[in-house]
């Protein structure tokens, strides 16, 4: 699949089926995240809460066509942190997907009014904590437990552009 077959956009109520169909079909690695339940299906209410999009919670797609293969949220805490989290999918992985989602998330928060930026990633996830160093090579890791939290100030964060 070529880079430029993918869309990235604001997520619209609208999306509801096509997000519930991507999480089902998450691999069982990522299932273990937030995004899913790891059992196949998705509860409704969870599928609205991945598309509900208010000022200080900003939510993008990446589709092809119809199909959602990415999906991003960014939340502005009230210590003004965005917390960022993205999840493409295993089958539809054309590069720059990611960083594409994380740049359109981070510049909305920055408009609502975030100054840092703070993502959690597990330990073991090598392919993202590789991504995180080459984009956002000031981020500062602090390890709770399985978990290592990442934190970079917005001033200073400039997302490396994809992969042509």
């Amino acid at each position: 699949m070529l880079q430029t077959q993918v869309c990235v956009r604001v997520a619209d109520p609208a999306d509801r089926d096509a997000v519930r169909d991507f999480l089902a079909g998450l691999s069982a690695t990522r299932s273990t995240s937030a995004s899913s339940t790891g059992l196949g299906s998705v509860s409704p209410s969870l599928v609205r809460d991945l598309l509900t999009v208010t000022p200080h919670r900003q939510v993008m797609l990446a589709v092809v066509g119809s199909e959602v293969v990415g999906h991003g949220m960014a939340v502005v805490n009230s210590a003004g942190a965005v917390e960022l989290g993205l999840v493409v999918s295993d089958r539809h992985r054309p590069p720059g997907v990611a960083t594409r989602l994380a740049r359109m998330l981070v510049e909305r928060a920055v408009l609502a009014g975030a100054e840092r930026l703070q993502l959690d990633v597990l330990c073991e996830n090598r392919l993202v904590l590789d991504w995180i160093r080459r984009s956002l090579p000031d981020t500062r890791f602090e390890r709770d437990g399985y978990t290592l939290v990442g934190s970079a100030p917005l001033n200073v964060v400039v997302l490396a552009a994809p992969a042509a």
